[in-house]
C-alpha cells in the first residue's frame, strides 16, 4: 500500500526534526538548546514540533520503527518459522531497521548516542517496551500464557540482547544495530549448543 501525500510529508517533517535534533546535540550538548531552538533549526512552530516529539530525548533518538502488519500476522499466527526464538528475532529485527541505513546517519546517530548517558539509558527503555510488547504477543501467539518463569527469561533476554547489540554496533562502525542482534543471537544460540566432538 503506497502512503499517501500527507504520511509522507509527516515522516519529512519528522525526520528533519531528528536530524537538526542530533546536530543540535552534537553542537551544544543535550542541555545546550532548547526546544524553541530546535523548532526553528527545523523551520516548524513550536506547537507543531511538541505534535511531533514530547521531548528532546524523543527527538534525538527519532520514532520507533513501525512493525509490517503482515509480519505482526505471521507471527501471531506461530511464524514465520515456528520456532518461538527465531520468531522473535525476526520481530526485533524488523523493529531495528534491518534495512541498511545511510553510513553518515549511522556515524551521527553514534556520535550522538556516545555524547550523553541519557540517550543510552533512554534507548534501553526502548527496548524494555519492546519486550513487554513482545509478551503479550508472545501470549496471544501461544494461546495461554506460558510459565512467568519462562516469560521472564524471555523478556531478560530480548532486553539484554538489544542492549548488547546496541553496544557491538557503537564499538564497530561498519555494522548497524539489527546486523548486530544477529551476531548477539548466534553468541547467546552457542552458549546452549553441546560441545562437539
Amino acid at each position: 500500500m503506497s502512503k499517501s501525500a500527507t504520511q509522507l510529508r509527516r515522516e519529512r517533517t519528522l525526520l528533519s526534526i531528528t536530524r537538526c535534533a542530533r546536530e543540535l546535540t552534537q553542537e551544544h550538548g543535550l542541555d545546550g538548546f532548547t526546544m524553541d531552538q530546535l523548532a526553528e533549526r527545523a523551520g516548524v512552530s513550536r506547537r507543531t514540533l511538541f505534535n511531533y516529539v514530547p521531548g528532546k530525548i524523543d527527538a534525538v533518538l527519532g520514532p520507533e520503527h513501525e512493525i509490517d502488519p503482515a509480519l505482526w500476522e505471521a507471527f501471531l499466527a506461530g511464524g514465520p518459522t515456528g520456532r518461538l526464538l527465531v520468531d522473535v528475532l525476526e520481530i526485533l529485527r524488523a523493529t531495528l531497521a534491518a534495512d541498511a541505513p545511510d553510513p553518515a546517519e549511522v556515524d551521527a546517530v553514534r556520535r550522538v548516542l556516545h555524547s550523553d548517558p541519557r540517550l543510552i539509558t533512554a534507548v534501553h527503555e526502548r527496548f524494555v517496551e519492546k519486550s513487554r510488547v513482545l509478551s503479550e504477543a508472545i501470549t496471544r501467539r501461544e494461546g495461554q500464557a506460558l510459565d512467568p518463569l519462562v516469560m521472564r527469561l524471555l523478556s531478560a533476554s530480548v532486553v539484554a540482547m538489544c542492549d548488547a547489540a546496541l553496544d557491538e554496533a557503537l564499538a564497530t562502525p561498519t555494522r548497524t544495530v539489527a546486523e548486530c542482534l544477529d551476531l548477539t543471537f548466534d553468541a547467546m544460540s552457542s552458549l546452549f549448543e553441546p560441545p562437539r566432538d
